[in-house]
């Protein structure tokens, strides 16, 4: 597998997962729990470290009070 990422759910333990891509890994996160809350946090191809955070299996990361479920 080409990435990994950090999944950490909310008052879960953080799982790490590999995948080819982030949107394969996305929907394989989705079908597994449709409604996720959280965040995934993985370094992309130039080596930059990106957090994304979901609530209610939509992508929160440039929306209002987009920390207020998950706490780093």
């Amino acid at each position: 597998m080409r990435y990994k990422y950090k999944i950490t759910e909310v008052n879960k333990e953080p799982e790490e997962v590999q995948a080819m891509s982030y949107k394969k890994m996305l929907k394989s996160l989705l079908l597994k729990t449709p409604k996720f809350t959280g965040e995934i946090v993985y370094i992309n191809k130039k080596d930059r470290k990106i957090t994304r955070s979901f609530r209610n299996g939509r992508d929160n990361t440039y929306g209002d009070n987009q920390y207020d479920f998950v706490h780093q």
